[in-house]
């Protein structure tokens, strides 16, 4: 990785909700303990304190009893979407970063229709920060995958399904790696006088340097304000000193759907926003124009 920019994707669940995967909302009312006292989408509290309220404020057992169908394993995805995931795979990024719990990036760069418990440990890797692979906030650990002999990194940074003590979804836990980012920030610059890396100190050894330093490409998700790590990261990456890479958000919506506050907000965090309508709820298209316009900017 040298001391040039990394290429870095950050991926949400658009891609799969464009293939009828289930919206934060449907996850939510998955897990509802309450008796679905509540109408999740017109819930006028932050996403991270809606999984409070509707698990009344069991989260682990919640998600303990969704492993499974989180991680999707042994589920045959639609052939379009693996061909989407396989091009964005394929475009050669250093640090693949996605909020999913699920294995779609993994199933999609094996080339098969199904990842299994075994070939997940296989892949698991630590960097050099930790002396072991995080069973919580994944801040160095990630998937190993391969394509063409280069090696990519896949960050499950809100975590992974097959490690329900890994997975965010509460106040709580945004919190603590909030926390953690801000403890690893302060822990660099007393090493090297800055959370980039520099080339005494060349290496990336958590997905939250991968997203300070790189050259960010941010499709299908949709940077919500309980982000908090990430909009912390956004406001940490303008203030930096050092060379940092552009970050490029893709806001696919329909005509009616934009957030202009949320918009607004990214641009004042030197963020580079790419939209484009979304016509008669033909969502798999508009990915396919953003993943090929992907591909021209990563060719330049």
């Amino acid at each position: 990785m040298g001391n040039d920019i990394p290429r870095v994707l950050l991926l949400g669940n658009g891609i799969n909700r464009a293939f009828d995967s289930d919206s934060w909302d449907e996850l939510l009312n998955s897990i509802d303990r309450r008796g679905e006292r509540y109408d999740i989408g017109n819930c006028r509290c932050p996403e991270t304190l809606k999984a409070i309220l509707v698990t009344g404020d069991n989260l682990e057992d919640a998600l303990f009893n969704k492993k499974e169908e989180l991680a999707n394993l042994g589920t045959v995805k639609p052939e379009k979407q693996m061909r989407l995931l396989g091009r964005l795979i394929n475009i050669g990024f250093d640090e693949i970063l996605t909020t999913n719990y699920s294995y779609e990036l993994e199933t999609a760069a094996l080339g098969q229709d199904k990842v299994n418990e075994r070939t997940l440990t296989a892949m698991r890797r630590h960097t050099a920060d930790v002396k072991r692979c995080e069973q919580s906030l994944l801040l160095h650990t990630y998937n190993m995958i391969e394509q063409n002999s280069a090696k990519t990194r896949i960050w499950h940074i809100h975590g992974e399904a097959r490690e329900p003590d890994s997975m965010l979804l509460g106040a709580y836990y945004y919190g603590n790696l909030l926390g953690k980012i801000i403890d690893l920030s302060k822990k660099r610059e007393k090493e090297r006088g800055s959370f980039l890396p520099n080339k005494q100190h060349p290496e990336i050894n958590s997905w939250a340097e991968a997203f300070l330093a790189g050259e960010v490409y941010i499709l299908g998700f949709g940077f919500g304000f309980a982000e908090s790590d990430l909009w912390w990261l956004l406001n940490r990456k303008k203030r930096e000193h050092g060379s940092v890479g552009r970050t490029f958000f893709y806001e696919l919506k329909p005509k009616d759907g934009v957030n202009r506050a949320k918009i607004d907000l990214l641009k004042l965090m030197n963020v580079e926003v790419i939209s484009r309508t979304v016509e008669g709820g033909d969502w798999e298209s508009a990915y396919e124009w953003a993943v090929s316009d992907i591909e021209v900017r990563c060719k330049r």
